[in-house]
């Protein structure tokens, strides 16, 4: 087709200066920015419907020397969309069709392209709102499976095990192919973390809206231990924050939440992980309900699982005869009150 902007320009050319403000506000082909029916209306002293109904008629107007015009265009664009499983979020279209179309210079060139393919009606369009972000379809079938497969992946992640789903990416093979993964980010009750994972925005894993969320998510991505200062660092290093988390609240934070467990000095992991609440004491005593009696070495080994501490402490707990006794193989047991 021949220069967007001439284009644009004979397609305006013939109305009246209210009828150009408009088009152009309307679809933000001046600034760049889309103007409001309110804006518009209070410029031109008129109503807010009374804008809606000029562009309504504007647009019936040009819709047929759109499609003739910018057949090229359009029908690159529809084949684009085909190739990629007919159905893509707004922002992700131009921006792969500003690419086809290489046009470094002609300004505001996404409201133009937006512009063209809306007055054309080829692709189809669903504006944004409160379910879904704005996206493109070729077709009623494509968005009605887009539609289909939003619900069972919804239901998918509901129902499914949450720790398997973000470990093993178990959603995968709903996509049926590379093209329609990128229907995840039409929803927008799915979401996106800073480490790839995908799932349900109400996770605390994907949107954690609390530091004490934001600082499960680094120590279950980091999947050890990590002192309070290190998770305070990870949390402002992968900008989970917008304000700068400081030590002492993260630090607050970990110990008021049972999610996490002190396992050595500063040091805190995840209950989810394995590791239990308790004194060392009480550690061992768990150890012995469980396993029944054990070496020195072996409770070492297995309360380190548990905690960061030095063998001495460990060893000076279990020397305590009020709790623990030596057996004659050498073995330790709990002494029974």
């Amino acid at each position: 087709m021949k220069n967007i902007d001439q284009f644009i320009n004979e397609l305006v050319a013939e109305f009246t200066p209210k009828q150009r403000k408009v088009l152009t506000g309307r679809f933000g082909l001046k600034t760049g920015k889309r103007a409001t029916l309110q804006e518009i209306g209070d410029e031109l002293g008129i109503t807010r419907e009374r804008v809606r109904q000029i562009e309504e008629q504007v647009i019936a107007k040009i819709r047929e020397d759109v499609r003739a015009g910018a057949k090229e265009l359009i029908d690159a664009a529809s084949t684009h969309l085909n190739s990629v499983d007919s159905v893509r979020r707004d922002d992700t279209f131009i921006a792969e069709m500003k690419k086809l179309l290489n046009d470094a210079e002609t300004k505001y060139i996404d409201q133009k392209l937006r512009f063209i393919f809306l007055t054309a009606g080829i692709p189809q369009y669903h504006k944004e709102d409160d379910g879904v972000h704005a996206f493109w379809y070729a077709n009623e079938e494509a968005k009605k499976r887009f539609e289909e497969f939003t619900k069972e992946l919804t239901q998918f992640f509901k129902n499914g095990d949450r720790n398997q789903i973000l470990r093993e990416k178990t959603y995968l093979p709903l996509c049926k192919g590379l093209a329609s993964c990128h229907y995840l980010a039409i929803p927008k009750h799915f979401g996106e973390n800073v480490f790839g994972d995908i799932g349900l925005r109400e996770w605390a894993e994907i949107e954690p809206k609390t530091i004490r969320d934001k600082a499960y998510l680094v120590l279950k991505k980091h999947g050890q231990p990590l002192h309070f200062e290190h998770v305070a660092k990870s949390i402002n290093e992968f900008g989970l924050d917008k304000k700068r988390a400081h030590v002492q609240t993260v630090h607050n934070e970990l110990i008021k939440d049972e999610r996490f467990v002190l396992v050595g000095r500063g040091m805190y992991g995840l209950r989810e992980h394995g590791f239990e609440p308790g004194t060392v004491r009480e550690v061992i005593v768990s150890l012995l309900k469980k396993h029944g009696p054990l070496s020195s070495s072996e409770v070492v080994q297995l309360v380190n699982k548990q905690r960061f501490l030095k063998e001495n402490t460990i060893l000076l707990s279990l020397q305590n005869r009020k709790h623990f006794k030596r057996l004659e193989n050498n073995k330790y047991s709990i002494k029974e009150a």
